[in-house]
């Protein structure tokens, strides 16, 4: 049986990120998934200006239009706009999106095999092994990759206690001016969580996102925010998707495999962002795996090393969502305060220090309470 050095489940941003990072070192990868690609995937498509700088690789050839400038509302006649110079955003459509990144892990080195399904995981001292399709495969080491429903997940029972869901549903809206048109989020629509417009050129990607299990968000309410924001073009498609969270409350354990994006809880609950958090996700894997095969370092310490901060930022962005959605109009008023508008987009962006503006914020509170 062939050993290959990482099995990689599922060929979106987290598995190939891994993957193109093992490839390019001259490993030998197997990606998995179910789907051919292009395929259709229910995604805003906004790139943060860290996820942009964060892939290997420039995402040029897909970008639709770059945004400097973001429309905060909460309801009819609230607004205000953060912005600056350079980009804080690229729009994609994310079938687009995933599809380069795939060409460009395969141009990599990295073997692709479309599945049915995985109906057995085997964990041993020297590697693991897969039940694919009545086939047995074999790596040294198997990255998860596989979305919020995560059949390695599943078959491991490594999401009991910590792994948790939210839900966003979206339409893709035709539209030859959409390029004018600002990028809004709309806190008002949607308990713990929001509407958004994202402008994309040729049209628009307007949906509704909650990080709470218990907020029920369907296509009748999508159709009738889209209506009320006077647009009276019809979607082309609405489609939905869960978002995975609570990597923040992982300790992995494992010692050759290891959970990344939406399967290991990388969404941030505040934003609902999951594109970032899959891309540094999978190559933390990626460099994990690599130390151990070259140096004998165990794979799962340093997996749990470089991702420490990585969940640290998910831990404060989780307690800043309960409070920000909780207080929301308290929360409005705080991010429209000046001293806080640059701090905001910035780490919206750029990924700067959350803390440091969480700490900042409960500085302002009193001043805006």
């Amino acid at each position: 049986m062939k050993i290959w050095d990482a099995i990689v489940v599922g060929a979106g941003p987290a598995g190939c990120a891994a993957a193109y990072d093992l490839s390019a070192r001259g490993r030998e990868v197997l990606l998995l998934d179910k789907a051919d690609f292009p395929r259709q995937k229910a995604c805003a498509g906004g790139l943060t200006d860290k996820a942009v700088k964060a892939l290997r690789y420039s995402v040029e050839p897909v970008a639709r239009q770059r945004i400097s400038k973001i429309r905060l509302e909460l309801g009819a006649g609230r607004a205000t706009t953060l912005g600056r110079r350079s980009p804080c955003c690229v729009m994609t459509v994310r079938e687009e999106l995933d599809n380069f990144c795939f060409r460009k892990t395969i141009s990599a080195g990295a073997r692709y095999r479309r599945t049915r399904t995985i109906d057995a995981i085997t964990e041993e001292a020297s590697g693991v092994t897969l039940s694919v399709d009545g086939d047995l495969l074999r790596g040294r080491f198997l990255v998860a990759a596989d979305g919020v429903h995560s059949r390695v997940r599943q078959l491991t029972g490594m999401g009991s206690g910590w792994f948790w869901r939210g839900f966003a549903l979206e339409a893709t809206v035709p539209m030859p001016n959409a390029a004018a048109h600002d990028l809004i989020f709309d806190f008002a629509p949607v308990r713990d969580g929001y509407g958004w417009i994202f402008p994309k050129g040729d049209h628009l990607n307007i949906g509704l996102y909650s990080c709470s299990n218990d907020e029920k968000i369907d296509r009748e309410r999508l159709l009738a925010y889209i209506r009320s924001r006077e647009i009276n073009t019809g979607p082309d498609c609405v489609i939905g998707q869960f978002a995975g969270f609570g990597a923040a409350q992982h300790n992995p354990a494992s010692r050759r495999i290891f959970l990344t994006g939406d399967a290991g809880g990388f969404v941030d609950p505040l934003t609902g962002e999951g594109i970032y958090y899959a891309i540094v996700s999978g190559q933390a894997a990626a460099s994990a795996i690599e130390r151990d095969l070259t140096s004998d370092a165990p794979a799962h310490v340093e997996f749990a090393r470089i991702t420490g901060p990585i969940r640290s930022d998910l831990a404060v962005s989780t307690s800043a969502a309960r409070w920000f959605y909780q207080n929301l109009d308290l929360a409005y008023r705080l991010i429209s305060m000046p001293l806080l508008q640059r701090a905001a987009l910035n780490a919206f962006a750029n990924g700067s220090d959350l803390a440091r503006l969480a700490a900042r914020v409960k500085k302002v509170i009193p001043k805006a309470a």
